[in-house]
C-alpha cells in the first residue's frame, strides 16, 4: 500500500478462502474502523466456511447431507437463510440450477478419477436422487428424505459471501469498497481516483490475458464457464458445471459467460444459467432482467449485452 493510499484512507486486505485468492478494498474514515472491518470481514468468511463447506467433515452442509433419509436437522435463523437461498436459487432458475444436484458431481468426479465416462443407467440411477422438490423445509429445519440426497451451495455461495461482506461493510458506514472472492465481484462507491472501479474480464480462450476492462460503480460482476475448469476422461474435457435435468456436463458453444447486476447472487445466477442454456437462451434471460447486462466468450467469439458498451473501456 503506497503513502498517497493510506493519506486517502484506502485499505486492502488480501486472503485465501473459499478455494480462491480474495481482494477487498476499501476506503475507511479511520484505521480503527478499517481494523474493525477487517476483523469482521474474516470472522465472517471464516464462520461461512466452517458452516457450510463440503470439504468440512464436521460442517453443517456434511451434517445436513449425512442426515439424509434418517432425520432433519436443526438450523439457526442465519442457517435457514441459506436453504432459503437454495429454494430462490432453483426457482429464479426454473430448475436449471438445482442444490440438490451434488450427487451428480461426485459422479463425474469420481469417473474422473478411474478415466472412465459413467455409464447411462449410472447417470439415470444418480438422477433418481436429485430434485429440490423432494427435500423438506420448514423455518429451522430441513430434511433430505431419501439416502443419497446431498445439497451444494456451490451455484451461489461465493456470490452470496460477496454481497454479505459488502452489506458489512455498508454497515460500517464504509461508502466505498470493491470485494473480489475469485473474480465474483462487487463494489461500492468508486476508488481513489476516478468514479468507477475498473474490473477485468479474463480472456476464456488466452491464459492470464485480460480481454476487456469494465466500469462499474456500485454493481456486481460474476463470471462462470467451463473454459478453464473441466474434467479429462479418456482424453476428452468434460466441463465441470453439470446439466442436472440430463446429468452430463454441459457442452455448447460457451466458453465463459460474465454477467453484471445489482447484486453478486443475481450475476452468477444468470452467468451460471447462460452456460448451461448456451448463447442465445442465456443472453434472452439477461436481456430479460432488469438492470443487467452480459459479455459471452466462444472459442472464436465474444458477444455482448444492448448495453455493456457503456461500461466498455478501451484496451
Amino acid at each position: 500500500m503506497t503513502a498517497e493510499e493510506l493519506a486517502v484512507g484506502l485499505f486492502k486486505l488480501r486472503f485465501k478462502a473459499l478455494g480462491t485468492n480474495c481482494l477487498v478494498q476499501f476506503r475507511a474514515p479511520s484505521i480503527e474502523s478499517a481494523k474493525k472491518y477487517r476483523s469482521e470481514t474474516l470472522a465472517w468468511i471464516r464462520a461461512f466456511e466452517e458452516t457450510w463447506s463440503r470439504f468440512r467433515p464436521d460442517s453443517l452442509l456434511c451434517h445436513i447431507n449425512a442426515s439424509a433419509g434418517i432425520n432433519a436437522v436443526k438450523l439457526t435463523p442465519q442457517q435457514d437463510e441459506i436453504i432459503k437461498l437454495c429454494e430462490h436459487t432453483f426457482r429464479t432458475s426454473k430448475g436449471i440450477i438445482d442444490p440438490t444436484s451434488y450427487p451428480l458431481t461426485e459422479l463425474w468426479d469420481s469417473a474422473a478419477q478411474r478415466d472412465q465416462v459413467p455409464e447411462e443407467n449410472e447417470i439415470a440411477q444418480t438422477r433418481e436422487s436429485i430434485g429440490w422438490d423432494k427435500v423438506e423445509h420448514s423455518p429451522g429445519s430441513v430434511f433430505l428424505p431419501e439416502k443419497g440426497m446431498a445439497l451444494e451451495i456451490g451455484g451461489f455461495g461465493k456470490e452470496y459471501a460477496v454481497d454479505q461482506l459488502i452489506a458489512l461493510a455498508r454497515s460500517y458506514q464504509i461508502e466505498h469498497a470493491l470485494v473480489d472472492l475469485g473474480r465474483d465481484v462487487a463494489t461500492l462507491g468508486s476508488p481513489v481516483h476516478g468514479p468507477y472501479w475498473v474490473v477485468g474480464v479474463e480472456n476464456a480462450r488466452e491464459l492470464d490475458a485480460p480481454l476487456h476492462r469494465l466500469a462499474i460503480t456500485n454493481q456486481a460482476l460474476a463470471t462462470s464457464g467451463n473454459g478453464r475448469r473441466f474434467r479429462t476422461i479418456g482424453g476428452e474435457k468434460y466441463g465441470h458445471i453439470i446439466d442436472s435435468r440430463t446429468g452430463h456436463p454441459v457442452k455448447n458453444e460457451l466458453l465463459t459467460a460474465t454477467c453484471l447486476a445489482n447484486d453478486c447472487l443475481t450475476a452468477g445466477l444468470l452467468s451460471t444459467s447462460a452456460c448451461i442454456l448456451g448463447i442465445d437462451s442465456g443472453m434472452e434471460q439477461v436481456d430479460r432482467s432488469f438492470n443487467t447486462e452480459a459479455l459471452f466468450q466462444t472459442a472464436t467469439n465474444t458477444l455482448f449485452s444492448n448495453n455493456i458498451h457503456l461500461q466498455l473501456i478501451s484496451q
